[in-house]
């Protein structure tokens, strides 16, 4: 990708790029769920996965300069998306590339992954190459490295309900070896069912309710699995979780 891509325009300035950063969010849980599923192999499918979100030197201005730039390594928990910042800023100077910077979901501006050479997302970057001429397009596209489909198409990634089925069968068996996996708490006093929860992985989630896992245990934070699910609206898991008596 192209690591000299930032845009920089005042907030709330171009209601193209406005509709598009908003479905951007709305459809983020798809690219988390991509993300999450990364976490679970030994060779990484994605072979991009990043999101854009907004800088300024001077937040509380709203009139300050605001660049828009890129974000790899993410992490996501289920407020604040974390990462490592790609870009070099054009003009601000309180960033730098390499930071790790954190930016609350509700100021996502854009997410796009590549699996399997296929490029999916990109709201705000399908917008900025509908706007240019065929020759600028094309040297835009070289920079980045990839294949985009037309400006006027972007791709949602599909689920993949077979290496989750795989997932949610490694679960059942360590929990068969191991049931206190089904109580273990990590460090931010999140569960598995926390986890899975959030990941969108409602097999799995079947796996650990039924193996009794507790849906009322709360995270560091004070969230219930219930409220993972619905930080990102997984209105399976929502009813599910909604729908089931503790054992």
């Amino acid at each position: 990708m192209s690591k000299d891509d930032p845009v920089i325009f005042h907030k709330d300035d171009d209601p193209e790029l406005l509709q598009a950063s908003q479905q951007a969010r709305e459809t983020f849980r798809y690219f988390w769920n991509q993300v999450a599923l990364d976490f679970n192999r030994i060779i990484p499918a994605l072979e991009l996965a990043c999101v854009k979100a907004p800088f300024s030197d001077d937040a509380a201005n709203p009139q300050a300069p605001v660049e828009h730039m890129w974000i790899d390594q993410i992490n996501f928990d289920g407020i604040d998306i974390y990462g490592i910042l790609l870009n070099t800023p054009s003009h601000l100077t309180s960033w730098v590339e390499g930071d790790e910077v954190r930016c609350p979901l509700t100021d996502l501006s854009d997410w796009l992954c590549v699996l399997e050479g296929k490029v999916y997302g990109g709201h705000t970057v399908q917008v900025t190459r509908g706007r240019m001429e065929a020759v600028e397009r094309q040297e835009y596209d070289q920079a980045w490295g990839l294949d985009f489909p037309e400006p006027d198409t972007v791709f949602i990634p599909e689920r993949n309900d077979e290496f989750e089925g795989t997932i949610a069968n490694l679960i059942a068996e360590e929990i068969a070896k191991n049931p206190d996996v089904v109580r273990a708490i990590f460090d931010t006093g999140q569960t598995l069912l926390h986890l899975e929860s959030l990941h969108g992985r409602i097999e799995s989630v079947k796996v650990l309710l039924k193996q009794g896992a507790s849906q009322t245990t709360c995270c560091n934070r004070g969230w219930t699995p219930l409220d993972y699910a619905r930080s990102l609206g997984w209105s399976n898991i929502i009813q599910l979780l909604e729908t089931t008596t503790e054992r």
